[in-house]
């Protein structure tokens, strides 16, 4: 069965987030993003990854829908390989509430075509150090790659001052949290500010508590993040009795789908 939000459709369920640490952090807290700073981003993401409902950018993300499920070497529910992606309005949106500090190593869980590691690094350049991103479905990271190439080339001829500002280092990776190799494993043990848009991993599940990923995560588990890391999971909430990890809070609004979202 397909479910579809189409187009001016308000969502009465509201993209929640959640993030957590065991210690704060004293370094300086970057300020809040400006108009100015969200439109020269989206202009960097548009030349890489399409104007949002042109052709380039329907085509994008409907090709990466096909990509897990195709995959019969992933050993994973469907739902958690349903593409999803966030704005850059959601984006910083989302870290200018939980705080980006000066030295903030970026982690996006789910990485996609990457377009959330670069937008990371572009908003915050001064204060981002390394924006990563990791990525499950093989198809996808090697995407990812390509639309990397894409933003280095662009970067390269472009030499307008709105376009350079990104952090001093970017990369994606492929890789599972579940079963993380070595590389993986000292990605998760430097992250200090993680993000995953966990909509379609927790569909389905009581209360949206992602467990596995709270053991995964968490210090016990097998790609902990370091004590003083921030997590922020959209929609789904992990389980503070397997992660260790202190709730510190909830953020609720409400936003309108300008493409449709399809389940499967």
């Amino acid at each position: 069965m397909i479910t579809c939000f189409h187009h001016q459709l308000l969502l009465l369920n509201s993209l929640v987030f959640t993030f957590r640490f065991a210690s704060s952090f004293s370094s300086q807290i970057a300020p809040e993003t400006t108009v100015i700073q969200r439109q020269n981003a989206k202009k960097v993401l548009d030349e890489v990854y399409g104007t949002e409902h042109s052709d380039q950018w329907q085509q994008r993300r409907s090709e990466a829908r096909i990509f897990g499920k195709e995959d019969a070497s992933l050993q994973m529910p469907q739902d958690e390989l349903v593409y999803g992606e966030l704005g850059i309005d959601a984006l910083a949106t989302i870290l200018d509430a939980v705080g980006v500090n000066e030295g903030d190593k970026f982690l996006d869980i789910g990485a996609g075509d990457g377009m959330l590691v670069t937008g990371a690094s572009l908003l915050y350049p001064e204060f981002i150090k390394v924006s990563k991103g990791v990525e499950i479905v093989p198809d996808l990271h090697e995407r990812s790659i390509v639309f990397q190439s894409r933003l280095e080339e662009f970067i390269e001829m472009d030499q307008s001052e709105e376009y350079i500002g990104m952090c001093p280092q970017t990369s994606l990776h492929l890789g599972n949290c579940y079963e993380p190799d070595h590389e993986l494993k000292d990605i998760f043990s430097q992250t200090t500010l993680a993000v995953c848009f966990a909509t379609a991993w927790c569909r389905g599940i009581p209360g949206r508590k992602l467990e596995r990923l709270s053991e995964a995560l968490g210090r016990n588990g097998l790609s902990p993040l370091p004590t003083g890391a921030r997590l922020v999971t959209i929609d789904g909430v992990l389980d503070h009795r397997k992660d260790g990890f202190n709730l510190e809070g909830e953020l609720k609004f409400y936003w309108y789908v300008h493409a449709p979202i399809e389940y499967v």
